[in-house]
């Protein structure tokens, strides 16, 4: 099986560098890239680079600015993002997910119960 592939975003070098090696001191099944988000291309590499997981620095303010993750999940739907987020020591998955919703009944269920309809 191939590596996964995996971007850390960030446009603070030092905090990309650190997750990259403490991800590689861990594990051999990863192929690591750093993509800096000040970048103005910093999508188009994300992109070109197709990863399985993009890690985000939630840190940092300016990763929407160049790689907004709406677009980042619209061309590579199937990617994980991962906002690790150093302050409040954990992270958040975002995800693609969509479901069908006709009737406004639907779209209760899910903010009801944060699961939709056919799900439960």
């Amino acid at each position: 099986m191939p590596p996964s592939r995996v971007v850390v975003l960030s446009s603070h070098s030092l905090y990309a560098e650190g997750v990259l090696t403490r991800l590689k001191a861990h594990s051999n099944a990863l192929e690591l890239h750093v993509v800096d988000a000040d970048q103005t291309d910093a999508l188009d590499q994300i992109i070109a680079f197709q990863p399985t997981a993009v890690i985000v620095d939630a840190s940092d303010k300016d990763v929407n600015a160049h790689c907004p993750l709406g677009r980042l999940l619209r061309d590579l739907p199937d990617v994980q993002i991962i906002r690790l987020d150093p302050i409040n020591k954990g992270f958040q998955l975002v995800t693609s997910e969509q479901h069908e919703a006709e009737e406004v009944q639907e779209l209760l269920a899910i903010l009801k119960s944060g699961k939709a309809a056919n799900e439960e």
